[in-house]
C-alpha cells in the first residue's frame, strides 16, 4: 500500500502524476487530506481513494499507521515527487518497493528508505545497500506497520526533522535501517506552496529542533550549521 499525505495541494500535486508514469496501480494508493479539502481533492482525482485523516504531517503519518495491522507493509510518498531514479538499476518502481520489504523482513528491519540526494554523481560510488545508522528521508520510505509507543515521533513533532527522529528511533529498536544508495527521489525540499510550509518558515523552527534531537540523541549524532545558516543533526554510522 502507497499512502500520500496532502495538505494544500490539490492543484499541485505531482506524485500522483509520477506513480501514473511508473505505472503503479490506482488501487494500491491512497491520499489522506484534512476535512476542508476533501471535496477539492476529489474532484481533482476522482479515480482514487481519499480518506479524511488530521492536519498536521506527523499526525497525519501516525493517523495513517493506526489504520493498519501490524505486518502491513506501508510505503509513504510526500505529495510532490518529480521523479524517482531507478536508473541505477534493473528494477521498475513497483519492483524496488517489493524488493524492499523483501530486504527487510529478512534482515529483520522495519524502516527502508533510499538516497536522499537526487544527483546520480553522489550515489555512484556507493554501496547499493546501507544497513547502519542512516538518514532515512521523510519524502519516500517504508516501514511494516508496529503498535510500538517507543516509535513514536514525541520530539519533532510538528514536521520538521521527523524523519530524523523517525530514522534514530527505528534503529535503537531494532539495531538496523535500510537505505538503498542507488535509487533517490526528485523533489523540492522546501517548497513554496502547502507541505510544512515554506523555506522561510521552517528554517525558523530547524534550530530548536536539532537542539532537541541533540539532548535526547547526542550518542547518534551531532549538530551541523551549514554557511547558509541551515541547522542539522548529522547521525554518526553506527553498526549494531
Amino acid at each position: 500500500m502507497i499512502a500520500i499525505p496532502s495538505y494544500k495541494r490539490s492543484k499541485y500535486m505531482k506524485t500522483i502524476h509520477t506513480l501514473e508514469k511508473h505505472q503503479i496501480p490506482k488501487d494500491s494508493i491512497t491520499i489522506y487530506v484534512i476535512e476542508e479539502e476533501l471535496e477539492e481533492y476529489k474532484k481533482e482525482f476522482p479515480d482514487y481513494k481519499i480518506v479524511v485523516g488530521v492536519k498536521g504531517l506527523v499526525s497525519q503519518r501516525q493517523f495513517i499507521m493506526d489504520q493498519y495491522p501490524e505486518g502491513t507493509s506501508l510505503v509513504f510518498m510526500d505529495d510532490d515527487l518529480d521523479e524517482i531514479d531507478l536508473s541505477m538499476t534493473t528494477f521498475t518502481l513497483q519492483e524496488f518497493i517489493n524488493h524492499a520489504f523483501q530486504e527487510c523482513k529478512e534482515r529483520k528491519a522495519y524502516l527502508w528508505g533510499v538516497y536522499p540526494v537526487f544527483n546520480p554523481f553522489f550515489r555512484k560510488a556507493r554501496s547499493e545497500l546501507s544497513t547502519c545508522l542512516n538518514y532515512i528521508v521523510g519524502c519516500f520510505y517504508g516501514v511494516i506497520v508496529r503498535k510500538n509507543p517507543n516509535l513514536l515521533i514525541t520530539i519533532c513533532s510538528h514536521g520538521n526533522k521527523e524523519d530524523v527522529e523517525r530514522s534514530i528511533k527505528y534503529f535503537i529498536e531494532d539495531g538496523i535501517v535500510l537505505r538503498f544508495n542507488k535509487v533517490a527521489p526528485k523533489t523540492k525540499y522546501y517548497g513554496s506552496v502547502g507541505g510544512l510550509g515554506t523555506k522561510k518558515e521552517r528554517l525558523e523552527s530547524l534550530k530548536e529542533k536539532t537542539m532537541n534531537l541533540q539532548k535526547s540523541f547526542s550518542d547518534y549524532g551531532r549538530i551541523k550549521i551549514r554557511k547558509n545558516g541551515l541547522y542539522e543533526f548529522v547521525l554518526r554510522k553506527i553498526n549494531k
